[in-house]
């Protein structure tokens, strides 16, 4: 099912069940988010591949993640403070930019992935998860429990030291397994490069 979806391009990456917060200033993204808002709808985040957050529209990858307002708040700058939690994996099969500059996109959502359970033979990945999770940095961002291998895939794929594009390519898998394995391949090659 093709559906049309206003975009908000980050330099950051959005996975399913993650929350993210997010300062809004732009007039097009105040916009939009009055509109999410108003209408209970969700919107787009895409990570950028080329360009700014701020100013002219930014050049995308293709996969991106649906987003709802969890939370919002007037903050004492001024600014509007949103906290999105997301939810679909969707492909952009096309972009228009509106004349505020807002981008809108056709997009197809991709499938559900199954709730499996996480292998054993993950279980160190699973370690690992935990003990990044315990970092005050990655604490600070209020990561989700990992209780399916969709769910330690998608936070792993955060916290790694992983390419933007390396990230949204493991993102739009939609073999929680496969997944895994890519990350632990990853891990195992990570642990053994010399400094």
């Amino acid at each position: 099912m093709v559906e049309t979806l206003p975009l908000f391009p980050l330099n950051t990456l959005l996975v399913p069940e993650a929350t993210l917060p997010l300062q809004i200033f732009e007039q097009r993204y105040l916009r939009l988010i009055k509109q999410c808002l108003r209408s209970q709808q969700g919107f787009g985040i895409v990570p950028i591949r080329d360009g700014g957050e701020v100013g002219a529209p930014a050049m995308i990858y293709q996969v991106g993640v649906l987003a709802h307002i969890s939370d919002w708040n007037q903050g004492s700058n001024g600014l509007l403070h949103i906290k999105v939690v997301g939810s679909r994996k969707f492909r952009v099969l096309s972009t228009q930019v509106e004349d505020d500059q807002l981008m809108t996109a056709e997009v197809e959502y991709l499938p559900e992935e199954d709730p499996l359970d996480i292998p054993d033979q993950f279980s160190g990945l699973q370690q690992l998860l935990e003990e990044l999770q315990e970092h005050p940095q990655v604490a600070a961002l209020e990561l989700p429990l990992a209780h399916t291998a969709s769910e330690l895939g998608w936070l792993l794929i955060l916290l790694l030291p992983l390419t933007r594009s390396e990230q949204v390519d493991m993102l739009a898998q939609n073999d929680p397994i496969e997944r895994l394995q890519h990350i632990a391949e990853l891990v195992d090659r990570l642990s053994s490069d010399p400094e």
